[in-house]
C-alpha cells in the first residue's frame, strides 16, 4: 500500500512538472543558449561533432537533439520537451537514490524539491543538455550507492551496479565536462572511506576511469585539432564569493531580483549556522551524507578555485548537477532536529521554494528572462527597408533571426561574418568609430539591439547617444534594450514625423 502511495505521489509531482512547462514554461521567448542549441543541432550529425569542438561542450546531447528534431519536431517546443523529459525522469531517480542513501521519507522530500525547485523549472524546458546531466549524474550516484553498499546486494546485483555505474558515467562525460567533478568527488570519498567498499573495488573503478579516459581521448584530440574551442563562448566574469554563495542562493529559492537576493544572501550566516548545529546534533556523520557534502562543495569549490585562477567557469548552470545533492543533505540535516522541527523546517523550505518560483515565473524583473521573441517581433512590425537592425553582443543574432521576418538588414558590433574561419570578432574602442560609419552610412534609421552585455555594451550606447539623435528606447527584458536612433538628414524622410514603435515611415 505504502509502494502504490509512493507511486501516486512521484507521479502527481512529475504532473505538476509537466503542467508548469506546458502552461509557462514553453510559452516564453526562446533564450540565447537556446537558439544556439538549435543552430548547431540543425546540421547533419558529423557536421554537429565539428561544430561542438569548435564550442566549449561535449556532443552527447547535440546528438540526441538532431535526431529528435528529425523525428518527433523541429519547433521550440518539440524541442524543449526533449530537456523535460529528463527532468521529470530525475525526480524519481532522486526519490531512489534518496531511498537508497536515507530512506523513503528522505528520497520523496528530495524529490519533492526537485519537483518544485525555481531553478530546476528555469532549465527544465530549457533547449540545452542541464537536465539530461542532471539526470545522468543522479542515476550514476544511484549505483555509487548501490556499489557502496554492496554488502546488502545480491552478487548478480552488485556486478549490475558496476556495469550501469561505468555506463552513467561514459554517457555523463559526454554530455558536459563537469561531470568530471562528480567522478573527482567520488575518487575524493573512496580515499576517505575506502574500507566501506567491497574488496577489490580499486582495481573496478580504476579499470573504469581507465576505460573513460581511452573512450574520451579521440573527443580531446578533435578538440585540440579542432583549435577553435571557446571562439562563440560569452566572456564570462571572474567569480568573487557573492557569486559562490549566490549559486546556493539560485539553487534554492531560484532567479530573483537584486533586492530579494540580497535579502536571502543576508541570512546566509544563519543558515550556515543552523548547518552546523543539525551536524552536531548527529552522532556520527553517516558515510552518505559525507559524500553528498563532497559531492557539492568540493565540484563548487574547484570550479570557483579555476575560475579565479585560471579561466572563469563557474557559472551557477553548469553546477546544476549539484542540486539533487544539495537537496538530499538539506533533508538529511533537517532529519537532525527534533520531530516537529523538522517538521516544521521541511514545510516552511517547500513554502519558500513554491514562493520563489511564483515570483520568478510571473515578475517582469526576473534576471535571467530573455524576450527576444518580443523585441524581434517589434522590428519586424517597425523597421523599414532602409533601415538597419544591429545586434551586440554579435552572438545574440540567432534569437533575434529565429523571430525576426522585417524588411530591414541585420548587423552586428563588432562587425561578425558567421562564415569566416575564426574566433568572435574582439571589441576595439578605437576601431568601434568606423565600424559605427561603416555599418550605418547607407541607413535611415539604427535600431540598436543590446542584450548580453560583454564589457563594451555602455560604451557602444554612449557612442550612439553623443554622435546620433535618439527617437526611441524600449526595454523587453531585464538586460535586453532597443535603442532607436536617426542617423541621416539628407534624404525625403527627414523632414516626416516619425514615432518608432507606433508606425514606420511612409514609402
Amino acid at each position: 500500500m505504502r509502494s502504490n502511495t509512493v507511486f501516486w505521489q512521484l507521479g502527481g509531482l512529475m504532473a505538476l512538472v509537466a503542467a508548469l512547462a506546458f502552461f509557462f514554461f514553453f510559452q516564453q521567448s526562446m533564450r540565447l543558449d537556446e537558439s544556439q542549441s538549435l543552430w548547431q543541432t540543425g546540421r547533419s550529425a558529423p557536421e554537429i561533432l565539428t561544430i561542438v569542438a569548435q564550442d566549449v561542450h561535449v556532443p552527447l546531447y547535440h546528438e540526441l537533439l538532431h535526431f529528435w528534431r528529425v523525428f518527433v519536431g523541429d519547433s521550440v517546443e518539440a524541442s524543449r520537451l526533449l530537456s523535460l523529459i529528463f527532468y521529470m525522469a530525475s525526480i524519481p531517480a532522486l526519490y531512489f537514490l534518496g531511498r537508497i542513501a536515507y530512506g523513503r521519507q528522505a528520497g520523496l522530500f528530495a524529490a519533492t524539491l526537485l519537483a518544485i525547485s525555481p531553478f530546476m523549472n528555469w532549465y527544465g524546458s530549457e533547449i540545452r543538455m542541464y537536465t539530461l546531466f542532471t539526470f545522468l549524474v543522479v542515476l550514476n550516484q544511484y549505483f555509487f550507492i548501490r556499489i557502496l553498499k554492496s554488502a546488502e546486494e545480491t552478487r548478480e546485483r552488485t556486478e549490475r551496479a558496476w556495469a550501469l555505474y561505468a555506463l552513467t558515467a561514459l554517457l555523463g562525460i559526454f554530455t558536459h565536462y563537469f561531470f568530471f567533478l562528480t567522478l573527482a568527488g567520488q575518487a575524493l570519498f573512496f580515499v576517505l572511506r575506502r574500507g566501506l567498499f567491497p574488496q577489490g573495488s580499486f582495481k573496478k573503478f580504476f579499470g573504469i576511469l581507465l576505460v573513460l579516459a581511452v573512450m574520451f581521448a579521440p573527443w580531446v584530440w578533435w578538440v585540440f585539432h579542432q583549435g577553435q574551442a571557446n571562439q562563440a563562448s560569452p566572456v564570462l566574469q571572474s567569480p568573487t564569493s557573492i557569486n559562490f554563495f549566490s549559486a546556493f542562493s539560485q539553487f534554492i529559492f531560484g532567479f530573483q531580483t537584486d533586492h530579494l537576493n540580497t535579502i536571502v544572501l543576508s541570512l546566509w550566516p544563519i543558515t550556515v549556522l543552523l548547518g552546523f548545529l543539525a551536524l552536531r546534533r548527529t552522532r556520527a556523520l553517516q558515510p552518505e551524507t559525507l559524500y553528498f557534502m563532497i559531492s557539492v562543495f568540493l565540484s563548487m569549490a574547484l570550479a570557483f578555485i579555476v575560475s579565479v585562477l585560471i579561466e572563469p567557469v563557474f557559472v551557477s548552470r553548469y553546477l546544476i548537477f549539484t542540486v539533487p545533492s544539495l537537496y538530499l543533505l538539506l533533508g538529511a540535516l533537517i532529519s537532525a532536529y527534533p520531530p516537529r522541527m523538522a517538521s516544521f523546517a521541511r514545510y516552511a523550505i517547500i513554502g519558500l521554494m513554491l514562493a520563489g518560483l511564483a515570483i520568478e515565473m510571473f515578475s517582469n524583473s526576473t534576471p535571467v528572462k530573455e524576450n527576444y521573441r518580443e523585441a524581434a517581433q517589434f522590428l519586424t512590425e517597425n523597421a523599414a527597408a532602409q533601415d538597419i537592425v544591429i545586434l551586440s553582443a554579435p552572438f545574440t543574432v540567432y534569437p533575434v533571426e529565429y523571430y525576426y521576418r522585417g524588411p530591414a538588414p541585420i548587423a552586428t558590433l563588432p562587425n561578425w561574418d558567421r562564415y569566416a574561419f575564426g574566433p568572435l570578432p574582439a571589441y576595439s574602442a578605437d576601431a568601434m568609430p568606423q565600424e559605427v560609419t561603416d555599418t550605418t552610412k547607407n541607413y535611415q534609421y539604427a535600431w540598436l539591439l543590446l542584450s548580453y552585455d560583454q564589457g563594451y555594451e555602455e560604451d557602444m550606447r554612449i557612442y550612439f547617444d553623443e554622435h546620433f539623435e535618439r527617437v526611441d528606447m524600449r526595454e523587453f527584458s531585464p538586460g535586453l534594450a532597443l535603442w532607436v536612433y536617426k542617423i541621416r538628414y539628407d534624404t525625403p524622410l527627414a523632414g516626416e514625423d516619425f514615432v518608432p514603435g507606433t508606425t514606420t515611415p511612409e514609402q
